[in-house]
This record gives structure tokens, sequence and C-alpha cells, in this order.
């Protein structure tokens, strides 16, 4: 497991609160980590960025609709200033990192970022045999950290589970990072609230196996089966391939269609079941989740709006497809659905070097209850298109632009024209891109005769830029409307800026 990776499982697991105290977290990532996984200044780098509390004005950067690789970039520059020193590049890993663990960040950003280190592993988090089945996410069992010293019977290092005053926040929903704002204040906090709260960990643990052995002893009942004292059993799962199939069929028919080697996988918090199968071209992961709250906190996590995606929310439904070569990214193609009315979820994730095509065919060969989005789907968009074409002419695809809710290739009634609209999920993100084509219309020596053209009567309510550029025409024009944020680009590769302008209603048409 990457380093990256490992520091998520255990916020996932414990919460953002470790994330408010440098010491405490040092010991933590003393005591989960193994030697290799991480050097001594990659752990000074990543406790100094807790100690600094870059993930404050990180996280609000993000929420206000800032763009992520931005937000990094400064809060790296912030840690490095912090430090006293100027290798932003690598507090900018470290801020992504912590980032990541939040669900703040997507993986892509850390990569670009890390020091190149040798894959590891790190065991997956294990809890006493004497601890019962978690109860539902609604009340969790509080969690602890462990101390530095001796560790507790039967535990695996690193981890443990004791009452505690102020247990953090549960986690809803897998494999994004809980919610995060802004830390809690560190007054009263450090070292020895975590020290003490190691040594009520090998206490309590301790009571429990001294317990067991009095209760054994004091058994009047001789030909009582040793297993009925072990407590309760997490249920048994089922993993014939009929079973499966029946069991998720409110996701598709056939959901093990091309699977093999199923098997039952850990649970999460706010799981109920977890079963993993291998495909040819990567890995198949269902889930059932707990109550209603871990289904859509799980949907949340999942839809995000990265260069490379198409995203399908209806409600009782969604679909999530993810293309890395659209996206840009070295992350493995995805593709996701699920129904929160079945409380249960379906994810392919791809292998080696398999590409999204092959994830699409193995998804169509369940014949899987959800479709894939074949048009423009939000209202306002769709007001958009009909100012100047056909809706019905309109097809979506994934994403090209980070921010964007969803993106369709549309037909012109004029042949030669290729148009792509979209909208965006924040007005930022429409801004952003009005003023790359308006730098482009700025810079360009063939300038439309158009001018700005604008939606309605209130300045700024849309744009409209055409412009030749090395040989192609190109013609630019938004919507700044409350939930729209919608925009369109058509080209003429011929270089026919004037047919694309007569194409275009044009002003005060």
């Amino acid at each position: 497991m990457e380093l990256h990776d490992a520091i998520r499982s255990v916020v996932v697991q414990h919460g953002s609160a470790m994330l408010s105290d440098g010491a405490g977290f040092r010991g933590v990532l003393d005591d989960v980590l193994e030697e290799d996984q991480a050097t001594t200044g990659d752990i000074n780098l990543l406790v100094d960025a807790v100690r600094f509390d870059v993930m404050s004005p990180l996280v609000a950067m993000i929420d206000s609709g800032a763009d992520v690789s931005r937000a990094v970039e400064e809060a790296g520059a912030r840690l490095a200033r912090e430090r006293g020193g100027d290798d932003s590049a690598a507090a900018s890993w470290a801020a992504a990192v912590l980032g990541y663990a939040l669900g703040k960040v997507p993986e892509a950003i850390v990569l670009r970022y890390r020091s190149q280190r040798p894959p590891s592993h790190l065991p997956p988090p294990s809890t006493p045999p004497t601890t019962p089945p978690a109860p539902p996410v609604q009340s969790p069992p509080p969690t602890v950290w462990p101390g530095q010293g001796q560790p507790a019977p039967s535990v695996t290092p690193g981890y443990g589970s004791a009452p505690q005053p102020a247990a953090p926040a549960p986690y809803t929903g897998y494999p994004a990072a809980p919610g995060f704002s802004s830390p809690p204040p560190r007054k009263g906090k450090g070292p020895v609230v975590w020290a003490a709260a190691a040594v009520a960990g090998i206490v309590v643990v301790g009571g429990v196996i001294a317990g067991v052995v009095l209760a054994s002893n004091g058994d009047d009942d001789p030909g009582k089966k040793s297993d009925e004292k072990s407590g309760p059993k997490s249920p048994e799962v089922d993993v014939d391939p009929a079973a499966i199939d029946g069991r998720y069929d409110a996701l598709a028919s056939k959901i093990t269609e091309g699977a093999s080697d199923c098997k039952a996988a850990t649970a999460s918090s706010g799981e109920k079941e977890v079963v993993e199968c291998t495909v040819n071209a990567g890995t198949l992961r269902l889930v059932t989740y707990a109550d209603q709250a871990a289904a859509e906190a799980a949907r949340k996590s999942r839809l995000d709006y990265r260069s490379g995606t198409m995203t399908a929310d209806n409600g009782s439904t969604a679909l999530y497809e993810f293309d890395p070569e659209r996206g840009g990214t070295s992350d493995p193609a995805v593709v996701y659905w699920d129904s929160t009315t079945a409380l249960q979820s379906a994810t392919l994730t791809a292998s080696g070097s398999a590409k999204i095509d092959a994830l699409t065919t193995l998804y169509d060969a369940t014949s899987p209850r959800v479709a894939v989005p074949t048009a423009p789907a939000h209202p306002v968009l769709r007001e958009f298109i009909d100012i100047n074409m056909d809706v019905a002419g309109c097809e979506r695809q994934r994403t090209f632009f980070e921010g964007e809710t969803e993106e369709s290739s549309c037909k012109a009634d004029v042949e030669g024209i290729v148009v792509n609209v979209g909208r965006y999920n924040t007005r930022k993100g429409m801004v952003e891109d009005r003023k790359y084509y308006k730098g482009k219309y700025d810079e360009a020596a063939t300038q439309g005769g158009g001018g700005t053209w604008r939606f309605g009567e209130g300045k700024g309510e849309g744009a409209y830029y055409a412009y030749l550029d090395d040989g192609t025409a190109a013609l630019y024009w938004d919507w700044n409307k409350s939930d729209c944020y919608c925009y369109g680009i058509a080209w003429s590769f011929e270089g026919k800026l004037k047919k694309l302008e007569d194409w275009w209603p044009g002003e005060g048409e």
C-alpha cells in the first residue's frame, strides 16, 4: 500500500480529528507505518503540515470552489514558508497527501508531487476477536489511539478500541475519507491525551481477556461448545455466483457475468457486506450498506467532477464512469453504479493496462439496471442548447474539463461545424473557461465581428468570442445563469470564421 493510501486508511477508520494534533499524529504514524513505508523526512514534513494547520485553509479554498491543484500549490507554498524553506514541491506533496486522506484532493495530484519510493504494504486494520460486530453507523463503537509501549494482546499493532471522552465522527462511506471542516481547537490536546487513551485501550482489552478466562473457569455446563462462548460472530457471506446474482439483482440481472474467484472482504464502517470478484480487466467490488445514510454518503464520495468523467445521479440510482486517458492521469479506469433504495453499489476497477472500454463491456454484460446517459440531462443546460440548436442532436460524452457536471457533443445544422456544450458545477469553473477563450480572442490576429454577446440584460450574463487561430476558427459562448453555468464551443477546422458567425444567431436575434 502506498504511503498516501495508508494514511487515508487510518483517517477513514479513526476520523479527521487525528489531524488536529501534530504530536498525536506522529505517534499514530510511528505505530502504523512500516519501516520502509516513509522516510523520517516524509514523516517530519507531514507532521509539520498538521502542526502548522495547513488543512484548514486548503479545505476552505476547495470548498469555496477553488481549483484543487492551485489550492494544493498555495497550501504547499504556505507550509514551505512556515518551515523556513523553499521546497514548495515537497510541501505541496504533504498538503496533497492530507487532502487526499480527507477525500478533498484526487490521487492524481498526490502522484504528481510524491517522491519516488518503492511500493509498500500496510496490514489491514483489525479488531480483537472478542469485539462483537460493529453496530449500525448511527452508534459506532468509540476508538482510541494506541500508545508507543507494550501492544495490547490479540490486537494488530497500531489498532485497538476502548472508550474515550470524545470519539471522532463516524465514517459513512467508502473509499473516500469523511468530510472535513476546520479542525477542532488544539487547546487541551497533546501527547498526554493520546498516551492516556493508549493506556485505557490496554486496560480495557486486558479486562476483556480476563473476563473471558474467568467465565470459562466458572462454566457450570461442561457440555457447552467452546464456540458458543466466544461471543457473536459476523454472518458468513455466500459467495456462490448464483447467490450473489440473487442478492444484487437490484443492480444487474447477472452481476457476476464474467467474474470469478468471488470472496467476502472486510466491511468498513457503514458497510454490511462486501464481496470482491476477479474480472478479466480488474476487479468487481459489491457492497451492501447498513443504512440509507451510509449508501448516500458512499455515492457522494464517488461522484466527483474530475476530467474524464460521466456522472448521472438519477435519485434512487446513479452511474459514474472515469476514463484516465481523457482525464490525463495514471489512475485506473472506473465504472460505478448503485441503488440507494436497495442500499447497494457495484464498482468495476481496471488493473494493469486495461482501459475504460474493457470495463464498459463488462458493465453491459451484467445487464445493469442503471442506464448509461445518452443526452444532456440538466434542464437549464437543455434550455441553453435550445437557443440555437436541437437538443435531440446532442449526445453525452465524458468530460474534458475539471469541474464539469456533464458534457455533450452536438450536431449543428450546418455542415463542417463541430460543437461541444457543457455545464460547470460552479460559476467559478465557467468564469475560468471564459477567461481562457477571452484571452485567445484578444491574442488572435483575426477576431470575429460579433463582439461580446450577452444573455438577458445584466452585465456578465453571458459572453461571446469568435476568432481565427492558426487556421482553426473558434466561437465560444456561455450563459452565466444561476444553476446553469453553461458554455458552448463551436469549431470550423477549415478556418471559416464567417461560417461560424453566420450559424450563430448573433447579437439581438
